[in-house]
């Protein structure tokens, strides 16, 4: 099985580079549709490989540690206060460089604040994390909001980043988004065995050796850190890390060594499908933002979570 996904990934990964408003034909492309493939195709579904696989090792991460099905970049609000930064940085006009800058600092101060808020006595509630994320999500809206209202000379380029999509990529993009997921998925790999043993409560984790606080808050400053570097090249693309933690351990179970290689791999699958769905689906050239068929996929996936567990939602 493990092998069947890895091949087929590698062939959805192939196939993208020649889907698009230009069907590319590999055997016979004409200089031009070479240049095409080469230099906007291959960087563009690598590049959405990467923040799939970042948004999706973000979320396994998220619903272990947060030990909630429903956990995300946007449950702990890490998502839309990287968003404000960069919606920010366009209402002001700043050049389009600082816009990723502006929203990985957002990202960051909004992972400090959830962080205090949900820390008492020096250890982090999972509850209260959730309610601070949640909190965190509605201020960072209103803020947005205000922005669009007020900043009516720069509210189409504020939705339209808000969709979130692929619309400028290059190599160094690509190279320092390789070089972040790389960092954490090999942090992950080598706590795999002590994230297993925070599925187990506080008390049993602690008595196998398991310093469960210290492992949790690197755990969600790491995760964080993914999602908010992945925003602010991207915009929002949600609910890739609910759906893809979910199918993970449906297919493969729950041992988080298996679990994060398959999340990542799962959530790069999904996000080159839905970028080659945005390239397609719109004839004469014109894209989907990739953020609007996700939260298609999501928001019914959503549903059906809440309606085949909701009584594990409340009653544990």
């Amino acid at each position: 099985m493990k092998k069947l996904l890895v091949i087929m990934f590698l062939v959805v990964l192939a196939a993208s580079c020649l889907i698009g408003s230009t069907a590319i034909n590999p055997f016979n492309a004409s200089p031009v549709e070479q240049d095409i493939l080469l230099s906007l195709r291959l960087p563009r579904v690598l590049f959405s490989a990467v923040i799939g696989a970042m948004l999706g090792l973000s979320g396994s991460v998220y619903q272990l540690t947060l030990k909630n099905p429903l956990a995300d970049s946007f449950t702990t609000g890490a998502a839309s206060s990287s968003a404000l930064g960069a919606v920010l940085a366009i209402a002001f006009g700043l050049p389009v460089a600082l816009v990723p800058i502006a929203a990985l600092a957002t990202g960051l101060i909004g992972l400090l604040t959830v962080y205090r808020l949900s820390k008492t006595n020096g250890v982090i509630n999972p509850v209260t994390m959730i309610l601070a994320g949640v909190v965190m999500n509605i201020v960072a809206s209103s803020v947005i909001s205000f922005a669009k209202y007020f900043f009516e000379d720069s509210l189409s380029s504020i939705v339209f980043w808000l969709m979130g999509g692929f619309f400028v990529v290059d190599w160094g993009k690509l190279i320092l988004c390789t070089v972040v997921l790389a960092c954490a998925y090999l942090l992950f790999a080598t706590k795999a065995l002590q994230l297993n043993m925070l599925a187990l409560d506080e008390h049993s984790a602690q008595s196998l050796g398991v310093n469960v606080d210290r492992l949790r808050t690197i755990s969600f400053i790491v995760a964080t850190a993914l999602v908010a570097v992945a925003v602010s090249h991207t915009g929002i693309i949600g609910f890739v890390g609910l759906i893809v933690p979910h199918v993970a351990r449906s297919l493969f179970g729950s041992d988080m060594k298996q679990n994060l290689f398959f999340s990542s791999l799962l959530g790069a699958l999904l996000l080159v499908l839905a970028d080659a769905a945005s390239r397609s689906i719109i004839p004469g050239g014109a894209e989907l933002p990739v953020g609007i068929i996700t939260a298609l996929l999501g928001g019914v996936f959503f549903l059906y979570l809440l309606q085949t567990r909701r009584e594990r939602f409340w009653h544990g």
